[in-house]
């Protein structure tokens, strides 16, 4: 396919105008930044009575996210009946790829438009008559769309100003393929902590600046008992008294060090950085450091991934089979593992102190839904109450 030609830039006058929206447009990295910056670029470039910009499309389906000045009041029930009737949308889906219309090219003739039921339930309330729109695509498939709108009182846009749209078409689309590259990266991480939180083993993710950036339930678990010994760990709640151990933070400064001694422009993942961490008082709590590093990305600093577990009978001074936390080791793992994902959410939460309320609030279920997977899981490890659970999970 050749390349298509640069198009021809706006007036000198214009362009100094859009300077300081047009930097805003670049440095926006979430939602609302993108939106104030799109606002401010189309203004400058379009003054009109209604901006609007639709994010989040899946397929060719409505828009989930839809950004509009002046804003409108109940916006989900609006955007509900109005994209029912909504002329543009089958017109849209006719023309695949297509980057930017005239309202006008789809509407009936003015008379019959201003008479029609979209005009008076809809484009009347929202103050508009005429307006153009400017469309990006995904082969196929609506990713992010514009509309500005014109109120009757206001001129029609002019080829200049058209023009002009045309010329910002890739600068916003850059921008807005930024956010949302932001948005699926950041969807994929969260994804992975959620598969992450409830599986027993404990998981703590480590900044290159030495701080906590995610810890398992597990993980927290562990930190406590590190941090304040068997007895000291069962008064207390694993996520209020969370901290890093400090000789976990110490192997990561050294392998950070060892990291710092490279040719940076060498720099890789190799068998040596991983560091084994133990307990001075109780060597059945053992640790393994690991540096996370991603050659292909060498924008981003590396990180420390911190893995933590208990080896059964190593208790110094006890018994072959005793627990760090008195008497027999229990298989808390061989437990977790009975139970399905939601079961173990629900059982983590439960020896987090939370009541069954609590735990249907945040994960938006049932008390009764709640009540039933508690006895599930009473059921599956063969314990008769909330107490019993979590002496053997803790």
């Amino acid at each position: 396919m050749p390349k298509s030609k640069p198009l021809p830039a706006p007036p000198a006058a214009l362009l100094e105008r859009l300077h300081e929206p047009m930097l805003a447009l670049h440095a926006a990295l979430e939602t609302d930044a993108l939106w104030k910056a799109v606002q401010a670029v189309l203004r400058t470039v379009a003054p009109s009575h209604r901006v609007t910009l639709f994010l989040g499309h899946l397929g060719m389906g409505e828009a989930r996210v839809v950004l509009t000045d002046p804003v409108i009041a109940r916006p989900a029930d609006w955007y509900a009946e109005r994209g029912k009737a909504n002329p543009f949308n089958p017109f849209i889906e006719a023309n695949r790829g297509r980057k930017f219309y005239r309202f006008e090219e789809v509407l009936p003739a003015r008379r019959e438009w201003l008479k029609s039921d979209f005009y008076l339930r809809f484009a009347k309330e929202e103050g508009w008559d005429k307006g153009v729109s400017m469309l990006y695509w995904a082969q196929r498939e609506v990713t992010a769309m514009f509309s500005l709108y014109r109120a009757p009182e206001e001129p029609a846009f002019t080829a200049a100003e058209e023009a002009a749209l045309h010329w910002l078409h890739p600068y916003i689309g850059i921008a807005i393929a930024r956010v949302q590259r932001l948005h699926t990266e950041r969807l994929a991480r969260r994804s992975l902590e959620e598969f992450n939180k409830h599986l027993p083993v404990g998981l703590v993710l480590v900044s290159w600046e030495l701080k906590a950036e995610f810890a398992n339930h597990e993980g927290q678990r562990q930190c406590l008992v590190w941090n304040h010994g068997p007895g000291g760990a069962r008064a207390l709640n694993p996520k209020d008294a969370f901290e890093v151990p400090a000789a976990v933070l110490e192997a990561c400064a050294a392998l950070k060090a060892a990291v710092l001694a490279r040719n940076p422009k060498t720099l890789t993942l190799l068998p040596g950085d991983v560091a084994a961490v133990g307990h001075p008082a109780w060597p059945e709590l053992r640790g393994q450091v690991s540096v996370h590093n991603n050659p292909g990305s060498a924008l981003a600093r590396p990180r420390f991934l911190v893995v933590l577990d208990t080896r059964p009978g190593a208790a110094a001074g006890g018994a072959a089979g005793e627990s760090a936390l008195g008497g027999p080791a229990p298989d808390r793992f061989g437990a977790l593992r009975e139970l399905t994902p939601r079961e173990r959410e629900i059982a983590l939460l439960v020896c987090e102190g939370c009541s069954n309320a609590e735990i249907a609030r945040r994960l938006s279920k049932s008390v009764l839904t709640i009540k039933t997977q508690l006895n599930s899981i009473f059921r599956k490890l063969g314990v008769a109450s909330r107490t019993r659970l979590m002496a053997m999970l803790r």
